[in-house]
């Protein structure tokens, strides 16, 4: 099946997920994990107004960086749309938000909630998110500093939006997959041309640009942080 190749990982996936419930009734005392992310109740998840919402704000953000970036003249349009890589695109969204999301947000956070409580286990769980993501070698220190900030920053606002939603996963899920998306979208659309300002913009990964290691992308994830830290002290949860 050559839609597989290079994506053996996803057997994995299907491991993890079948052990999850299993995991979750011994561990955290829940009975039935899928029901309590919102996965039994699908169509009232993605259908959920706070859904919607990060939908819409992670296309947003991308879609003013991507304008910065056109007005600046460092990006053009394809000649060429390759529309069969809007399947890849679409799969690879959906897969990477719903397979970090539980791996970081639901999994990880839980066990380190056991031990240490929830800011340690917010804080210990971005950490651990942003490590994973490989060291890019062909990059200067600063650019992969940078690249670890944003994705320490992204790490902390989907572990805050989940809390937010405690404990349906969806709305972590939507702004993950969105943006991811969307980047792939434009990659797709667009083309990097001239040196362009990385520092402020992100670097360049696989002929496109990263937004996690710009200034833009890490002050943005900086507010955002904000506003749902200010939700969190308004909301009675997790005391």
């Amino acid at each position: 099946m050559p839609f597989l190749n290079g994506k053996e990982y996803i057997f994995i996936f299907i491991i993890f997920v079948f052990l999850l419930k299993i995991w979750a009734k011994k561990r955290w005392n829940q009975k039935n994990i899928w029901m309590s992310l919102g996965f039994t109740q699908f169509e009232e998840s993605i259908f959920n107004h706070n859904f919607k919402k990060e939908l819409f704000k992670s296309f947003l953000i991308i879609l003013l960086w991507i304008l910065l970036l056109i007005f600046g003249n460092f990006l053009r349009f394809k000649s060429v749309f390759n529309f069969s890589l809007l399947f890849d695109i679409l799969f690879t969204s959906i897969f990477v938000s719903v397979a970090e999301e539980l791996l970081f947000r639901v999994w990880l956070f839980e066990e380190l909630k056991l031990f240490l409580g929830t800011n340690k286990a917010i804080f210990l769980q971005s950490i651990l998110f942003s490590m994973v993501h490989p060291y890019i070698f062909l990059e200067s220190i600063t650019v992969n500093i940078l690249m670890k900030i944003g994705l320490f920053l992204l790490g902390i606002y989907l572990n805050l939006l989940r809390i937010n939603n405690y404990p349906n996963i969806f709305p972590s899920i939507a702004f993950h997959g969105a943006i991811v998306g969307y980047i792939f979208l434009a990659q797709s659309i667009f083309q990097v041309q001239g040196n362009y300002p990385f520092l402020i913009y992100g670097n360049q990964y696989d002929k496109f640009i990263n937004p996690i290691s710009g200034l833009i992308g890490i002050f943005t994830l900086f507010i955002l942080n904000i506003n749902q830290i200010k939700n969190l002290k308004k909301s009675s949860k997790f005391g």
